[in-house]
């Protein structure tokens, strides 16, 4: 009788589920309809999920197929860019090495006009003097003819 003095708890007299909003006010459970509807919907969520996943593995792949091709257009060009640097270079090395010779055809060819334009000048100065000494013999010439004139005397 100990057991009949103690309160006792009675048992719930609606079992709740997760899934059903039954309540202590005495609602019903959940209906078909309900159901059938959730259903629909988390068909819906996981049909949109998939097609969200299939656009970004579509939008990813087209991006690789793009990058793939402009990697190889630069794979390409940059093998014809190390092609080219390389004949470059090569150019280069020889011009390098044929540095000195440009020099000293260049030197040769300064010295040459150089005694070309000293030549010229020097007879363009010979020519002047021969010119001035000209002029000195006739003046001279004449001086000497104009006493010789005067001592002959005219008949």
């Amino acid at each position: 009788m100990a057991d009949e003095t103690a309160p006792t708890t009675a048992p719930p007299a609606i079992p709740t589920s997760p899934r059903s909003p039954a309540s202590a006010s005495g609602r019903p459970g959940t209906s078909a309809t309900e159901l059938n509807l959730r259903t629909d919907r988390q068909k819906a969520q996981s049909s949109y999920q998939r097609a969200a996943e299939a656009e970004q593995a579509y939008r990813a792949k087209r991006r690789a197929t793009y990058a793939r091709k402009d990697f190889n257009a630069a794979k390409a060009h940059f093998v014809a860019a190390g092609v080219s640097i390389k004949e470059g270079a090569k150019c280069m090395w020889s011009a390098v090495r044929a540095g000195p010779a440009i020099v000293k055809e260049k030197q040769v060819k300064m010295r040459e006009e150089g005694k070309m334009k000293k030549r010229e000048t020097a007879e363009a100065k010979k020519k002047k003097w021969e010119e001035k000494a000209k002029k000195n013999n006739e003046s001279s010439s004449s001086a000497d003819a104009t006493p010789a004139a005067e001592a002959t005397p005219a008949a």
